[in-house]
């Protein structure tokens, strides 16, 4: 069955008259004929009674039947074809909070404004939820701080996010970077909801292990009050870090002894995007574009 034929039967089932399906559909009565003709030979029975002086065609009984089918049929076909358009116009991608607004915000910016026809559904999860939202086909693209067996997903490591100390108080930075010595345990804020291995190595190393934070909040935003009512400090990636300090104005500066910088991946499906001009392909182009602009942004840096 066509589409189009569906279209002309549920069309004389309202109309009850082919001249005026003709006029509705903006074809010819000859070939609403041909189609019904063509429907019926395919479905082994008619649907429509004909006789001559009949001012209203009047369905059979198996036209009768065929109505509910029919518009099953066209209501399935059209979702169908919206899930293939929003398909090939629709991102879908997630990252960890820190990720986004350190890299892929931009990225997904520039996409919007170049590209009019895309539409981009981003979301923020940890990098164990990303990886289980791209094996069940949740999503396009993934960014993740670890690497993780899984099939049909391909990694590739993309940069590295550093890390610096954010403060509210003007004991710290004042004489350049801080050394871990001078910091109190007691008053760290932890970031958790991530892999943040790197940083538990590094208090490892500092503290011995020791376990005397108070506070532990799984959002950089929900930091910002705890160093200003506690004089507190966090460890936070550069980017983040910089991203509280326009909206929180809370501070940050270097350490003499910086945790080990987190390696960030993009996850993709195995294989190459179909169609020419694909949400998937034009991500890949902007994304190769966006790396090297970064890269040459970073080495004038140095």
């Amino acid at each position: 069955m066509q589409y189009k034929d569906i279209e002309i039967f549920l069309e004389l089932v309202n109309s009850r008259n082919i001249t005026k399906a003709s006029e509705h559909l903006y074809i010819s009565q000859s070939v609403i004929s041909t189609r019904l003709k063509k429907l019926e030979e395919e479905l082994g029975y008619e649907l429509f009674l004909r006789a001559k002086g009949m001012r209203e065609i009047e369905l059979t009984r198996h036209g009768r039947d065929f109505v509910n089918v029919a518009q099953r049929w066209k209501n399935l076909y059209e979702e169908a074809e919206l899930i293939r358009e929003e398909a090939g116009s629709t991102l879908r991608i997630a990252s960890p909070e820190s990720v986004y607004f350190d890299f892929l915000e931009p990225l997904l910016v520039r996409i919007l404004r170049r590209h009019r026809d895309i539409r981009v559904s981003s979301s923020i999860g940890d990098s164990a939820g990303i990886y289980e939202m791209m094996e069940s086909g949740v999503i396009d693209y993934g960014f993740a701080s670890y690497e993780s067996t899984h099939y049909d997903i391909a990694r590739q490591h993309i940069y590295d996010q550093k890390f610096c100390l954010v403060f509210d108080d003007a004991n710290y930075g004042d004489s350049g970077p801080v050394s871990p010595l001078e910091l109190e345990l007691e008053k760290e804020v932890r970031l958790t909801g991530g892999n943040f291995s790197n940083i538990a190595v590094w208090r490892d190393r500092w503290f011995g292990g020791k376990n005397k934070s108070r506070i532990e909040v799984n959002s950089p935003h929900m930091i910002a009050k705890c160093l200003k009512e506690f004089g507190s400090w966090a460890l936070l990636p550069t980017a983040t870090a910089e991203m509280l300090v326009n909206l929180y104005s809370v501070r940050t500066c270097e350490l003499t002894d910086a945790p080990d910088s987190r390696k960030i991946y993009l996850l993709r499906h195995t294989g190459t995007p179909q169609g020419p001009e694909t949400a998937e392909k034009i991500f890949e182009s902007e994304l190769k574009i966006y790396l090297s602009e970064r890269d040459v942004l970073m080495e004038s840096k140095l």
